[in-house]
Formats: structure tokens, C-alpha cells, sequence
């Protein structure tokens, strides 16, 4: 055994990565490097609001949304009826989630571009969202990936709201992605945008920069980047064991990235560490004979995430006599002690004696579809 877990560790450590959230101001900025002919691009946060101290990979880290309504300082909201919001892909009345162009104190993402002036060639845009002449970068949407729960195809929007209240749409996967799904800002400029998901999970968004330089090389385009969103609380737990492309693979629900024998969606119910074999602060559920009024009886016992968190699973702590599918039943009275503000102490009592034998369980499930 031990040797075994020595051969994973070795195998999985030249490929970790950092991971982690994001939150606060945060600036995507894409930026020509002149002396390697490159582009780079890297999240830049903290410090203060026009010059963001932090730099970070974009494969390393996250930017959350709260599975919380935007009336309780959350970041879901309800899709529009007005015919002129249906880019977004959601159903009129159903969960829209946003991280907006106005800051409201958690995830605040935006473009920014701190660019040497004169690096860039102005010229006529004739894109009717930037007609103009100025020194412009553009932002191409190439691909959108999606890793969740959700049936259907979850879709991915950006968009800017004026004054009037209209919104100027520049990328929406609601109608596939074209060369239309861009955004356009100019040589050293700053923006904030609506940043619009229909379903939590991750979503890895990856563009593309390119401009006109100033020298004589003409349109230079940059190589694929990707930012990863984290739409809800599991898709935050997600990001902060996993990062890059291994949140998608190494971070789906039913892997077992340790090969301790607990699943992704396992090690997140039990309050476990998903990269450490057997590792976490409480542990997965217990279950007990216990002698109660002269008989013997299973107690099963487990920590809970508190539904106030929307953790988007439901835990069944269920009893049988046989292990059949079919007979495993929700039987027993339960006790619940709280822990914190995010998890609760459940033991569950059976109500049937442990005689000649009983078996225990807790039965945990993925939320696939979204009730509110």
C-alpha cells in the first residue's frame, strides 16, 4: 500500500498547479511584449482600483460567482423577459448568473490593458458596437468548456449595459461562437463588462488577443488563453483543489484523484481533502451499534453541508437488512447539532433493531437540474 501511494504522489506532483479563488477587483489584462513579439495574459487583483498589485496565472486560479440571490448580496439573478436579453440562452424567470459591470463587493472582473503607448497602429473599426478610428485590441472568443451538472448545453454571455439600459452584446455561445463574439477595447484602457452564466459549474473561457502594431508587423495575433469561472459552491470547492485543464478531468465529481476509494462529489460532502488519501477535518459518515432501550441499533453519523449554502447535493441516510438495490429505505429518527455557518452534525438512529443484521448508508447526489 504504501508503496502504491508513493507512485501516485510521484506521478501527480510535476503536474500540480496552485489553485485557488480570485475575488475583488480583477483585471484580465492581455498585453503585447515588443522585445519577444508575444502576447501574455494575466489576472491582476487586489491593491488598489487603478493599478491592481497581484498577478496570477489564469491556469492557476478562479473567479467565483455566489449561488445566492442578488437580493441577499448574491450573484444569481432572473432572466428578463424583454426579448431584447434572450442572447443569454436562459428561459425568461429562470437563474441568470452574473458577475455585473458594477462592483458589488465580491467577484468584479473587467479588461484592462496597460500597454506602452504608441505600441499599437490605430485604424477604422467598422464593427458597429466600435465604429470608430482609434488604436484598438480585440478579444476573440474562441471556445467555451463546461463541466457540471447541468442537462442541456449551458451558455456563456458578455455584454455592456449604457445608461438607456439596452445592452451592447459582445460574445453569447447562445447562437454557437462566430466572429462576431468579440470585445474591442483600446491601447491602455480599462473596462468592466456583465459576465452572464445560465447554470452553476466551471466554465473555462478561453480568448484570443490581437491588434495592429505600430512598427511593421502589421495584425499580430496571440496564442489561446483561459479564464476559469467557478458558478456556485461546488464550483468554488472545485477551484481551490484544482486549476487549469485538471479541474475539468483530475476535478469531476466522480474522480478519485487520491485513489483513497472516495469520488470528488464524496470528498466535498465530507468535508475531505480530494489530493490527500484519508485526509480531512471530519471524516466520511460513522456508523455504530449502539444499545438503545434494551435493543441493539445502527447510528449513523456525518457531517452535512447546511442547505443555506445551496452546496447543490442532497445527502439520504438510508438502512437495509439485505444490500438489495431495492431495499435500502430512509428509516430512523435523525438529530441535528450545528457546526458552523456552512456545516451541521447529523446521527441518525434506525428504526429497525440491528438483529440478525442491518446495514448503513448515506447516499449522496448531484443536483442535475436547478430549483430555487
Amino acid at each position: 500500500m504504501k508503496k502504491l501511494l508513493f507512485l501516485c504522489l510521484l506521478l501527480a506532483c510535476p503536474n500540480a498547479r496552485p489553485a485557488g479563488l480570485v475575488t475583488g477587483h480583477v483585471d484580465i489584462r492581455f498585453n503585447f511584449l515588443p522585445a519577444t513579439g508575444t502576447w501574455n495574459c494575466l489576472l491582476r487583483h487586489g491593491g488598489t482600483y487603478d493599478n491592481p498589485g497581484i498577478e496570477a496565472d489564469p491556469e492557476t486560479v478562479a473567479l467565483p460567482a455566489r449561488d445566492f440571490p442578488s437580493t441577499a448580496s448574491g450573484d444569481r439573478y432572473v432572466q428578463p423577459a424583454s426579448a431584447a436579453y434572450t442572447f443569454t440562452g436562459a428561459a425568461a424567470g429562470s437563474p441568470l448568473w452574473i458577475l455585473p459591470q458594477t462592483d458589488r463587493g465580491y467577484t468584479w472582473p473587467g479588461f484592462a490593458n496597460v500597454q506602452s503607448v504608441g505600441t499599437f497602429l490605430s485604424y477604422a473599426n467598422t464593427d458597429p458596437r466600435a465604429n470608430a478610428t482609434a488604436k484598438w485590441l480585440k478579444i476573440q472568443l474562441v471556445g467555451v468548456e463546461y463541466s457540471g451538472a447541468a442537462t442541456g448545453l449551458p451558455h456563456f454571455s458578455l455584454w455592456t449595459t449604457g445608461s438607456g439600459g439596452t445592452p451592447t452584446v459582445w460574445m453569447t455561445t447562445s447562437d454557437g461562437i462566430g466572429p462576431t463574439d468579440c470585445f474591442f477595447t483600446t491601447e491602455n484602457t480599462h473596462s468592466h463588462l456583465n459576465w452572464g452564466f445560465t447554470a452553476p459549474g466551471i466554465y473555462r473561457v478561453t480568448m484570443r488577443s490581437s491588434a495592429y502594431l505600430a512598427s511593421d508587423s502589421g495584425f499580430v495575433e496571440g496564442t489561446d488563453q483561459t479564464v476559469t469561472f467557478a458558478i456556485g459552491t461546488f464550483a468554488a470547492w472545485r477551484a481551490t483543489h484544482f486549476s487549469g485543464a485538471d479541474i475539468v478531468t483530475l476535478g469531476d465529481p466522480l474522480s478519485d484523484p487520491d485513489s483513497d476509494g472516495s469520488s470528488n462529489l464524496l470528498e466535498y460532502a465530507f468535508n475531505t481533502d480530494p489530493n490527500l488519501p484519508g485526509a480531512g477535518a471530519e471524516g466520511l459518515p460513522v456508523v455504530r451499534v449502539e444499545n438503545l432501550g434494551g435493543q441493539d441499533r445502527l447510528t449513523l453519523e456525518f457531517v452535512r453541508r447546511k442547505s443555506s449554502t445551496n452546496p447543490q447535493i442532497t445527502y439520504a441516510p438510508e438502512f437495509s437488512s439485505t444490500l438489495a438495490s431495492g431495499d435500502w429505505q430512509a428509516a430512523g429518527t435523525s438529530t441535528v447539532t450545528s457546526i458552523d455557518a456552512n456545516w451541521e452534525q447529523v446521527k441518525v438512529t434506525d428504526s429497525i433493531a440491528a438483529s440478525p443484521r442491518r446495514f448503513a448508508r448515506v447516499r449522496v447526489t448531484l443536483q442535475s437540474s436547478i430549483s430555487y
